[in-house]
C-alpha cells in the first residue's frame, strides 16, 4: 500500500441534513459553505492532504448540487465518481455502498460534512500508521466532552485499540472508556481494510433500524483484528445544525492557511 498510488476515498454525502432545515430544503447540507467553500470541498481537500485522488461519493436523493459542483473531478485535481443510496439505513450501509469501487483495495471514508483543521497530517498519518501496523482499521480521534454523542474508543499507547462503544449512556461505561482522563470521540475519518465488509454483513440494525459501522469495527476487534487509532488534536466539528455552523465559522476565520 502506498499512499496517492491508486489510494481510494469514499466521501458520504447522502443525508437530509434535517437539522440545517429549512436552509437544506433549497441545497444539500455538503454545499453549505464554511469559510468560503461548500463542506465537500473541505473533504475532498482532507483526502488531498493525505494522497487520495481517487474517490467515490455516496449520494442519496437531492443531490443534484454535489454531482454538477464537483462534477468528474478534474478541474479539483481528483477522479470522482457516484455512487447512490437509496436508503438511509445507517453510516455502515452507506460505506457498504461503495464495495464495488474499493475493489479488495484499503481506503479511505469519511463524510461531505465535517471539519477538521489542519488538513494536512490526519490521513498521512493514519495510512502511515495503518501500513506500519498491518492494522485492519485506523480510525481517526478527537477529544470530545459529551461521550453519548459519539463513538468512543479506549486505545493504549501505541494507539492499538481495546474498547469502544457507540454513545455510551452509563457512568461505568462512560469510566471504562477513557484513556488518560478524557474521552475519545470518532471523528468520521477511518482507514479500512476490504475485509470490513463481511463484518458489515453480520451487523444487526439498531433500535432506530441504522446500522452502525462502530458495529462492525467491534465484531472486527472480537475476531482479534488490530485495530488502531490516531488522535487529532485540531479542530473538529460536525457542521450540522445552525449553532455549529456558526461557531465553526467564527472559530475558522481565526485559523490560517482555510
Amino acid at each position: 500500500m502506498e499512499k496517492g498510488d491508486g489510494m481510494k476515498g469514499v466521501i458520504l454525502a447522502a443525508g437530509k441534513g434535517t437539522r440545517l432545515q429549512p436552509l437544506t430544503y433549497a441545497i444539500p447540507k455538503e454545499m453549505v459553505h464554511v469559510c468560503g467553500k461548500p463542506l465537500i470541498q473541505h473533504a475532498v481537500d482532507l483526502f488531498k492532504h493525505g494522497g487520495v485522488t481517487n474517490i467515490v461519493v455516496v449520494v442519496g436523493e437531492n443531490k443534484s448540487a454535489v454531482m454538477d459542483y464537483l462534477k468528474d473531478g478534474a478541474w479539483n485535481g481528483i477522479d470522482v465518481s457516484y455512487r447512490f443510496q437509496t436508503e438511509l439505513n445507517g453510516i455502515a450501509k452507506a460505506i457498504y455502498i461503495a464495495k464495488p469501487f474499493v475493489d479488495d483495495d484499503t481506503f479511505v471514508a469519511t463524510f461531505g460534512d465535517e471539519i477538521i483543521e489542519p488538513k494536512d497530517r490526519l490521513v498521512k498519518d493514519m495510512l502511515d500508521l495503518h501500513k506500519a501496523k498491518n492494522s485492519f482499521c485506523t480510525l481517526g480521534l478527537s477529544p470530545v466532552t459529551d461521550p453519548q454523542r459519539y463513538g468512543i474508543v479506549k486505545i493504549d499507547g501505541d494507539g492499538k485499540i481495546i474498547d469502544m462503544m457507540e454513545k455510551p449512556q452509563t457512568d461505568a461505561d462512560k469510566a471504562r472508556l477513557k484513556t488518560c482522563n478524557e474521552y475519545l470521540g470518532i471523528n468520521g475519518v477511518f482507514v479500512f481494510e476490504h475485509g470490513i465488509f463481511d463484518y458489515i454483513d453480520k451487523i444487526k440494525p439498531g433500535a432506530k433500524g441504522e446500522y452502525q459501522i462502530t458495529d462492525a469495527i467491534k465484531l472486527a476487534l472480537d475476531a482479534g483484528k488490530p485495530c488502531y487509532a490516531v488522535v487529532h488534536r485540531g479542530i473538529y466539528r460536525d457542521v450540522g445544525t445552525y449553532d455549529a455552523l456558526l461557531a465553526t465559522e467564527k472559530l475558522l476565520l481565526n485559523q490560517k492557511d482555510i
